[in-house]
């Protein structure tokens, strides 16, 4: 008898978990995102401003962003501003995931993402 039942996922929470995965590797390792559209040519950018690019808007990550600005400025802790600057990343990244799912899964899009180490100059 299993203890653990196995768990299905569905193909867009599948998506999500790849795409949540590539993100992190590619903000770790200073990966560009390279979008590509199907009648452009592709778009690169550093994965980092992607994420953050993405945050424009959104309340919660403004606020969050601007409250590790102020904590540095304030000259307060590495600590207390790599938890805030933490909280920060967390959030827009989960939110850039979710944008990027749902251009991926729009047909009239078809957007096409993916994280490559930038050219060398």
């Amino acid at each position: 008898m299993n203890a653990r039942p196995e768990i299905k996922l569905s193909p867009e929470q599948e998506l999500r978990m790849d795409l949540a995965w590539d993100v992190r590797i590619a903000l770790r390792d200073g990966q560009h995102e390279v979008v590509r559209y199907a009648a452009t040519s592709p778009n690169r950018q550093p994965a980092a401003h992607a994420v953050y690019e993405d945050s424009i808007g959104n309340a919660a990550l403004t606020t969050a962003f601007e409250e590790t600005a102020k904590a540095y400025a304030r000259g307060d802790t590495f600590g207390r501003i790599g938890e805030l600057f933490t909280k920060f990343m967390d959030g827009a990244s989960a939110h850039y995931v979710e944008t990027l799912a749902d251009a991926i899964e729009d047909p009239e899009r078809q957007l096409d993402v993916s994280f490559e180490l930038a050219p060398r100059k």
